[in-house]
């Protein structure tokens, strides 16, 4: 691990990088407070390898793992090992508000009278650094009397606050291309890339499980996906034993308003603009909460199953277990329902997200006549009022329609805008019926190289004399356009011979009213 690079990357805050390179310069305790899975481990390794500690070892102690009152003999076995009096370490104690008193009276003294006490044995020691954290609230602790005072003071000289990812939105997007880009090179998968979609929806989700659960999704997705683009579908893709908080947010669209963690921002809000209420969103972690320690205690039943000699009980015992936990799972999934169906969904993006599905499809088309795409999509373009199916009806037969006439190694753009109509020149009106002047339209421009030549036709074979065809006389074409047509837009067709470029248009309404949906919920 680079841990220089590490420092500047999106990874840390810039004000916990700040403080990580200012601790590294002494050996005083630092104290780490953070949620689950914000990375307290990774600061720690941080401060011990950016200053002069960085050639003396390094070791990580989880204090919920400790018997009682088990620290001290386990660091004077550690110590003794690897010669402590020779060699300076770097103790890391992971979730130091678990300490037992008495191991906290003990540290008390190492860090005040530099003595390791294991027993009646006292050995005076000089060359430790002591970095500790906890993801629980050691001031409420230390209000309760359940943890000392003096040693939390002792400990929190330096106090560094990881912030959790939740409170950082606007950084989710760099964090998330990183750790692709890490784990790419670590896994040796192929090269790819977060679609801005993907993008938004990391943006808006909630992360219980911080940076630990982000990168999981990252290192999923990445494997899961087929094409150069981390799409949406990649999220989503689950099996029955993985189900957890994201694949829910993913499944249902419940997505928190980008600025609810910042200050003076405006309450979450569903999807649909409207309040979301705080029961929800606390109900929705809770639920998962649950859900994952069920998981857990499935798991540990079937190890457990067969510890019992006696084969009756044996059964007995996992079915009671087991059915008392697809209980409860059912109630939470069907406070999950419930949640998901009273809040409405308001659809975004349809138009773009169509169309990467589209290119998705025939991308091994694409790649092997090596077609370059050029995309340039509006941020936030309206929907339409043609249905998604028709919209997926009409894109594909595009791109069917383009791919025979597009040489190797050419290329197809593809722009979508909001314009306001301004009539037809007066050639134009032959090709399609007039539209209302001055009404705003979504455009989506194709262009791409090559053209479809008309094909030749039978009449004069046939001593018949020809009927005059318009110049879009290909069927696929024509059925396109009147479909279009039917749902009041307008598609052009412009072919340029001497440039070898065809420029397709089409011109639809949008969709003046909201409109949402409810996701579905299992039968």
């Amino acid at each position: 691990m680079n841990y220089q690079d590490l420092i500047h990357s999106p990874i840390l805050s810039p004000g916990v990088a700040k403080l990580v390179q200012r601790c590294a310069r002494s050996n005083v305790p630092v104290f780490i407070q953070g949620e689950p899975g914000t990375g307290k481990e990774l600061v720690a390794k941080l401060i011990h390898q950016m200053g002069d500690w960085n050639s003396s070892l390094f070791y990580r102690v989880d204090c919920q793992l400790l018997p009682e009152d088990g620290l001290f003999p386990y660091l004077s076995s550690l110590l003794d090992k690897i010669h402590f009096i020779e060699k300076p370490v770097t103790i890391f104690l992971d979730e130091v508000g678990h300490l037992s008193p008495t191991d906290q009276l003990k540290l008390l003294e190492l860090l005040e009278d530099h003595l390791l006490q294991n027993g009646l044995d006292k050995k005076p020691i000089q060359n430790i650094r002591l970095i500790s954290s906890s993801s629980e609230n050691l001031e409420g602790k230390v209000t309760r009397r359940d943890f000392s005072r003096n040693l939390y003071l002792r400990l929190k000289i330096v106090s560094i606050h990881v912030p959790p990812l939740r409170d950082r939105p606007q950084e989710i997007p760099a964090i998330a291309r990183y750790l692709l880009m890490e784990k790419i090179r670590e896994l040796k998968l192929p090269q790819k890339e977060i679609s801005e979609k993907v993008l938004g929806l990391l943006t808006e989700y909630w992360w219980p499980g911080n940076l630990k659960e982000l990168e999981q999704v990252i290192i999923r997705a990445a494997i899961l996906s087929e094409g150069d683009h981390i799409m949406e579908k990649d999220l989503a893709m689950e099996n029955s034993m993985d189900k957890n908080s994201f694949i829910e947010f993913i499944e249902k669209a419940e997505m928190k308003a980008k600025a609810s963690s910042q200050k003076g921002s405006s309450p979450p809000s569903s999807p649909n603009g409207y309040p979301l209420p705080d029961a929800s969103l606390f109900f929705i972690e809770l639920v998962h909460r649950i859900k994952n320690p069920l998981v857990s205690i499935k798991t540990f039943t079937q190890l457990l199953r067969d510890k019992f000699n006696d084969e009756e009980f044996r059964n007995y015992f996992y079915r009671i277990v087991t059915e008392d936990i697809e209980k409860i799972d059912q109630v939470l999934n069907g406070l999950l329902n419930y949640i998901k169906i009273s809040h409405p969904i308001e659809k975004r993006d349809t138009i773009h997200s169509i169309l990467e599905e589209v290119l998705k499809r025939f991308s091994p088309d694409l790649e092997a006549k090596k077609i370059r795409i050029f995309k340039r999509f509006e941020k936030d373009l309206p929907e339409t009022i043609l249905h998604e199916e028709q919209l997926r009806y009409v894109l594909t037969s595009l791109i069917q329609y383009a791919l025979p006439s597009i040489p190797v190694n050419g290329s197809i753009g593809i722009l979508t805008k909001s314009i306001e109509h301004n009539g037809f020149h007066p050639e134009d009106k032959d090709q399609s019926p007039s539209l209302p002047k001055g009404k705003k339209y979504i455009e989506i421009l194709m262009v791409f190289t090559g053209y479809r030549k008309p094909l030749e036709s039978f009449e004069p074979l046939l001593g018949i004399t020809p009927v005059p065809q318009k110049e879009m006389a290909d069927l696929e074409i024509r059925l396109l356009k009147e479909m279009i047509e039917r749902n009041r837009g307008m598609m052009t067709y412009e072919v340029n011979e001497r440039k070898m470029r065809t420029i397709i248009s089409l011109k639809l309404p949008p969709e003046r009213r909201k409109v949402i949906t409810y996701p579905s919920t299992p039968g």
